[in-house]
């Protein structure tokens, strides 16, 4: 079904059908966007409550659905912060949280974040408050906080996919917009995630398109690299020469794919599942077992935001997962220090800090 959603919006899907469920999800993109035309119009003219605190907040947020590398990115700002001296939070909404349970970004954060708090509130205004009274953080992380405007922040960065700028045209649900493109003026910053799967010609053309909305020098371009594949034990795989089945759910399975040829892997084998899919392993992998029989796969590779929510799975064969890491280099890394410092008001020199020529998640 979400394939042929993005059918149908992408105009790969033709007839009669696709372009009358185009009509109707263009009558409905309408009235969406000026529901959320109207929310801005409130906030930016105070007729909504804006609520700041009393410690700097980070948004990190993004204009487009599906997935854009918002949970590396708030795992980088978090432990370049701590490096820093600072005692950061996570404020998450825990979207798509099984009832009773935390939501697969919630389990990686802490995974990857042990020693950064997580607090779980739609109300990140309440969130907030709850981070500095009973954790004592003196900076706070909001992710996914673009579109939240009732928390003022210090710095309103926006997440971009690099390999996909702007995604499919149109609000959602006749694109994938969350927002009108012209709301990047809201944004202070904007990182460009993902960058080590285009040309450098081609970032640096999707920069420009974005120098409308903000400064140049406000426009830093993330890479992301390869750390290692583990299985549950931690112990380190190596992919090359191995026979493996892919599987994520994921908003973009094609950045995976990338992902794993840094690695190293090309798969023999692949499945897709919506963003965020909650597994019933015996029904979902049962498949797997069969063709993992037939082809003889030596492995199953997958995300570790997808790893997190399969302990007590026993699979016939081990399950890995590709560790990331996100980071900042050349002549940025520096721009983007001086922004977390700003933010931080810290000055001078501190020795614990990340190098200048590279900033990223020192895992």
């Amino acid at each position: 079904m979400e394939k042929y959603y993005y059918e149908v919006i992408t105009g790969e899907a033709v007839g009669c059908m696709p372009a009358a469920m185009r009509a109707l999800l263009l009558a409905a993109s309408v009235v969406y966007r000026s529901a959320s035309a109207v929310r801005n119009f409130a906030f930016d003219h105070g007729w909504k409550k804006i609520y700041r605190l009393d410690v700097p907040v980070i948004s990190v947020g993004n204009l487009t659905t599906g997935g854009t590398g918002k949970t590396p990115t708030v795992i980088m700002i978090a432990r370049q912060l701590r490096a820093l001296g600072a005692k950061p939070a996570v404020l998450t909404r825990g979207y798509m949280a099984p009832s009773g349970q935390e939501s697969d970004e919630v389990m990686v954060l802490r995974r990857e974040c042990p020693d950064v708090p997580v607090v779980v509130n739609p109300d990140r205004v309440a969130g907030g408050r709850m981070a500095i009274a009973s954790h004592g953080a003196d900076v706070l992380i909001m992710d996914d906080g673009f579109q939240h405007r009732r928390l003022a922040r210090s710095i309103n960065l926006v997440v971009v996919d690099a390999t996909r700028p702007l995604g499919v045209p149109g609000v959602i649900p006749r694109g994938t917009w969350r927002e009108s493109p012209a709301n990047f003026s809201r944004a202070t910053h904007v990182m460009l995630t993902r960058c080590e799967q285009v040309s450098d010609e081609l970032a640096d053309l999707a920069a420009q398109l974005l120098s409308q909305y903000v400064g140049p020098r406000n426009i830093l371009q993330q890479r992301t690299r390869v750390t290692g594949v583990f299985d549950a034990s931690g112990k380190r795989w190596e992919l090359c020469g191995k026979r493996a089945l892919a599987f994520a759910g994921i908003g973009n399975p094609d950045n995976f794919l990338g992902t794993l040829e840094l690695a190293g892997c090309r798969p023999v084998a692949g499945c897709w599942f919506g963003d965020h899919h909650q597994y019933d392993c015996k029904r979902d992998f049962a498949p797997f077992e069969q063709i993992t029989q037939r082809k003889g796969i030596d492995l199953w590779v997958t995300t570790l935001k997808d790893f997190v929510k399969l302990q007590g799975y026993q699979s016939p064969v081990p399950i890995v997962y590709v560790g990331i890491e996100s980071y900042i280099s050349g002549s940025q890394a520096q721009v983007w220090r001086d922004m977390l410092r700003a933010a931080l008001s810290i000055d001078g020199h501190d020795a614990t800090a990340p190098s200048e020529d590279e900033i990223g998640s020192s895992r």
